[in-house]
């Protein structure tokens, strides 16, 4: 059990937060209170909320927001804004088609006219190059500019979030973004699922296993470049082909967790608590992601094998993991601080400063994804204030012999160092080890 202090700013809505979740609930969920009081208490800012077509249009043309009105209000009170998912289409209705197109469209400009306001992001299907859409690329462009535009009729301001693709899926991408206008859709996103390997790793079996071996077996081979990049890398390829059909657009990662199942692709429960909070650092810190919605709060169940259970911060009793604390310190330490510069940034050592203005603080971030690394950072008269993943903390005292430049020791879990303005973290290289012979090293933790 971790004692955490109060969320910061638990009732304040706060649209530029980064930290999201993907709600996973419905107006009739039997624990939906107990669940919005756990996202509040982690200082979840974002929701991504399904608003499915086919529970909302039970006839043609009529449409019942009520039961989601309650939900709306619900999670904002809980100083949550929301995301609405328009996915899931009623038997009536085929959004292949072009009338089945329009009809989506009426749904979405219906959504937005009713919670202009209220919920201004409305993202357009999930995951529309999988297994969520039966149609082809060419259908779901079709979707996405009729709805995009609709969406805009009614509330201008709002802001429309297209692709929603499982994996980084440029190829897909391309496809769709040659047949849009630019001004379709305002926000890309996308589901970066990497199953065991960590963000910063320059490999991923996810992709390889499922998206070539599987999606693309037949077009694709074992060598297709993005399989041995990292999340950053792969995130680079998609910028680049966005941008090659029009302005900039900001990137936004709405699904992503490491599955705690006991069975191939899953990870421990630790391990996924430390990649948690260093895939929203690596994110936010690299300035290419905007906001990051974790995949899920609550496990969908209690098989300890099964993929799709295996999710949630909570387990299916709502207790928490280890991920849902580490989420939790993660918010309380850099919600509302406005990020400075990376100090270092692989492939060894990553550390990022953040700052809070109205207080003169700074927070540096490190984490290493070896075993070991070391940092060294100038202490003051004030002395310096570090939490672990957990929020332990620990103070070290100025000592002008053994403290002045202080060496903090760097694991796999990012460690968070809070201190006056001006925090730095300096890391210098160590010269390569040579096989069998004495090394030494340029530079000393201790010196």
């Amino acid at each position: 059990r971790v004692d955490l202090p109060p969320p910061a700013r638990p009732e304040e809505l706060l649209p530029d937060s980064p930290f999201g979740i993907n709600t996973a609930v419905r107006p009739e969920t039997p624990d939906l209170e107990a669940r919005v009081r756990a996202l509040q208490q982690a200082g979840v800012k974002w929701g991504r909320q399904d608003f499915p077509w086919k529970a909302i249009e039970r006839s043609p043309g009529t449409y019942d927001f009520e039961p989601y009105d309650r939900l709306v209000e619900l999670f904002r009170r809980h100083g949550i804004l929301l995301v609405g998912n328009l996915t899931g289409h009623p038997e009536f209705h085929d959004p292949r088609t072009p009338e089945g197109a329009a009809a989506y469209a009426a749904f979405a400009r219906a959504a937005a006219r009713r919670y202009a306001g209220r919920v201004d992001h409305w993202q357009i299907w999930n995951e529309p190059n999988g297994g969520y859409w039966k149609g082809t690329p060419e259908e779901y462009a079709r979707l996405l500019s009729a709805a995009g535009r609709a969406v805009k009729e009614v509330r201008p301001e709002a802001k429309v979030l297209g692709l929603n693709m499982a994996f980084c899926d440029v190829l897909w991408a391309e496809r769709i973004l040659r047949q849009v206008p630019p001004d379709a859709f305002d926000i890309v996103c996308f589901h970066p699922y990497r199953a065991m390997n960590a963000p910063e790793e320059p490999m991923d079996w996810w992709m390889l296993d499922q998206y070539v071996k599987s999606w693309h077996r037949r077009d694709l081979t074992p060598e297709y470049p993005l399989v041995r990049k990292d999340f950053l890398e792969q995130t680079e390829e998609l910028r680049r082909v966005v941008e090659r059909f029009g302005p900039p657009k900001p990137l936004w990662v709405t699904e992503i967790c490491w599955n705690t199942d006991l069975h191939p692709y899953g990870v421990s429960e630790l391990r996924s608590a430390e990649i948690l909070a260093r895939f929203y650092l690596y994110a936010v810190a690299s300035r290419k992601i905007e906001k990051v919605f974790w995949w899920t709060l609550k496990d969908g169940g209690p098989l300890q094998f099964d993929k799709a259970q295996m999710v949630g911060l909570l387990r299916a009793d709502l207790s928490p993991k280890y991920s849902y604390y580490a989420y939790a310190v993660l918010t309380r330490l850099l919600e509302g601080k406005r990020w400075v510069r990376n100090d270092a940034w692989g492939p060894d050592v990553y550390a990022a400063v953040f700052t809070d203005d109205a207080r003169e603080e700074d927070t540096l971030v490190a984490w290493t994804p070896k075993n070991y690394a070391y940092i060294r950072v100038p202490n003051t008269e004030k002395g310096l204030v570090c939490y672990d993943l957990y929020g332990t903390r620990r103070f070290v005292a100025y000592d002008p012999v053994r403290t002045r430049h202080n060496p903090f020791p760097l694991g796999q879990s990012p460690i968070y160092i809070v201190g006056p303005r001006g925090l730095r973290a300096n890391v210098r290289r160590s010269e390569e080890r040579r096989v069998g012979k004495e090394c030494r090293s340029r530079w000393s933790p201790y010196h």
